[in-house]
């Protein structure tokens, strides 16, 4: 079983065709998925996140951590 998920499999996921690959990429960036774009435009989902996903977590990693507000020190008089 491959890492990531088969175009059929995205399709199926998504409710468009195969071969449609801007409708996924568009679909997979709306809904904020993480995707890598091959050579050909396919959007590349990986497997053990769609997994997590779907089980209503997140594998470990993916959330990103973001500071309660910015760090302003760059503007602080020296």
């Amino acid at each position: 079983m491959s890492r990531y998920l088969t175009a059929d499999e995205l399709a199926e996921l998504i409710g468009c065709a195969p071969t449609s690959f801007a409708c996924m990429r568009r679909y997979l960036t709306r809904n904020n998925w993480p995707f890598e774009p091959n050579i050909r435009g396919f959007p590349q989902v990986s497997r053990e996140y769609h997994d997590a996903r779907m089980a209503g977590s997140t594998p470990a990693g993916a959330a990103i951590e973001q500071a309660d507000e910015p760090d302003f020190s760059m503007f602080e008089a020296t």
